[in-house]
């Protein structure tokens, strides 16, 4: 129902705040937002890489609290702990929040704080849209094992570009705190655009290896050489194709 002014109303009559908003949107809006800043999914019975965002920063950079942004990546299953598994376990089982705050001593707003948000698409019952995302996490975790183990052998480039492959459009950091995402395009890859193709990319993965042999450890971007090379550094280390000191 519309007002005299064209305003939607309410049902009591009163015209709406905010005509247009819907806050399922909103939230989705807000899950993609953290989700992408976030990069990694957490789950405290996994091991994280130390470079990924934190939840701190991520609610820094969307300019909402860390209870808030946690919500928002426990809604997109990107966030699991010990408490937060056994709120959400509570709650499937039926019981209230009443009943679930003196089973785990939080607050109200506490509990709240560790349940997904449920109206809309982001229902309990139907699964995540994000489950593509933690399979990628996983295979990225895979890949970089693989490429540890064959570092020293001969078909280590293999391994590097599987590694590079897997991490498309991942939010690196670099450590001036600068994010940048890299594309793909056959045998060359494109970041900020700058195009680096595979063969400059196995150089200076040698030229690492090199170093990292004499000095036992990369400290700088600088013995990698070539385009791109402190972003070329920075996907080094995330991917443990060189170390830092």
């Amino acid at each position: 129902m519309n007002g005299p002014d064209g305003s939607q109303r309410a049902r009591g009559g009163r015209p709406k705040k905010k005509p247009g908003y819907c806050r399922e949107e909103k939230i989705e809006e807000l899950i993609e937002k953290a989700v992408s800043l976030f990069g990694e999914p957490y789950d405290d019975r996994d091991e994280r890489s130390a470079e990924a965002p934190s939840l701190n920063s991520v609610a820094a950079e969307m300019g909402i609290t860390s209870v808030k942004a946690r919500r928002l990546l426990i809604t997109a299953e990107y966030f699991s702990t010990e408490l937060s598994r056994k709120v959400l376990s509570l709650y499937k089982k039926g019981l209230g929040i009443n009943e679930i705050m003196k089973e785990t001593g939080l607050g109200q707003a506490s509990v709240y704080g560790y349940l997904p948000y449920l109206k809309g698409a982001y229902k309990l019952e139907e699964p995540t849209l994000y489950a593509e995302q933690t399979r990628l996490f996983r295979r990225r975790k895979q890949v970089c094992e693989r490429l540890e183990e064959h570092l020293c052998q001969q078909d280590a480039c293999e391994y590097l570009w599987d590694a590079i492959l897997a991490f498309e459009n991942y939010p690196f950091v670099e450590e001036c705190g600068r994010r940048f995402k890299y594309s793909i395009s056959c045998d060359q890859i494109c970041i900020e655009g700058s195009v680096v193709c595979r063969s400059e990319i196995e150089k200076a993965f040698q030229r690492a290896r090199k170093v990292q042999e004499e000095k036992g450890c990369v400290c700088h971007s600088v013995y990698l050489g070539g385009c791109a090379a402190e972003e070329i550094y920075t996907v080094f280390l995330r991917i443990g194709a060189c170390v830092k000191s």
